[in-house]
């Protein structure tokens, strides 16, 4: 559809800036419209890059989950609820999101809410099941999932503009 997105973006930025802030003789006002420009800047940034992001954190996320659902099982499997840590239980409950995870066809940051949320209940778990964090397999099973929060913060950082302004008037 024209004008893209992008577009769009690029010609409010275009306006605010060689027609409306040339003329405006307020500071605060001026700075108002220069935080304006940048969170426009960080849309049209977010816009470009945000689907693929969105697409490889949720194939990222799926890939782990299933890895530390099939683990789980096989510790289940290996010592079925007789031990300290009821593997089965961190496995249904993954299976459980899976069962009910969007499907492709559905909203890709939908899916994407799903699979994070997910990865927070399994994190919850593993914290409830082995509080002092001395359980090697529940360790390993954490730092998997600790890694993939690295790779989703490291992947979403650069969509990140940091945006310093106050909402203060500036001093005079």
């Amino acid at each position: 559809m024209r004008p893209s997105p992008d577009e769009l973006l690029a010609g409010l930025r275009l306006s605010l800036n060689d027609t409306l802030l040339p003329n405006v003789e307020d500071r605060w006002a001026r700075y108002v419209g220069t935080a304006m420009d940048l969170v426009l800047q960080h849309l049209q940034l977010r816009l470009a890059r945000e689907q693929d992001a969105l697409a490889e954190d949720s194939a990222d996320m799926a890939a782990v989950l299933a890895a530390v659902a099939g683990r789980a099982a096989v510790l289940g499997a290996r010592a079925p609820a007789a031990g300290r840590v009821d593997w089965g239980e961190l496995s249904e409950l993954l299976a459980a999101f899976s069962n009910g995870s969007a499907g492709a066809d559905d909203d890709a940051t939908a899916r994407n809410e799903h699979l994070r949320a997910a990865v927070v209940a399994a994190m919850r778990w593993l914290d409830d099941a082995d509080p002092a964090g001395d359980h090697p397999d529940a360790g390993k099973l954490r730092d998997e999932l600790l890694r993939l929060t690295r790779r989703q913060v490291d992947r979403v950082a650069p969509l990140v503009e940091p945006l310093f302004m106050t909402f203060g008037p500036v001093a005079k």
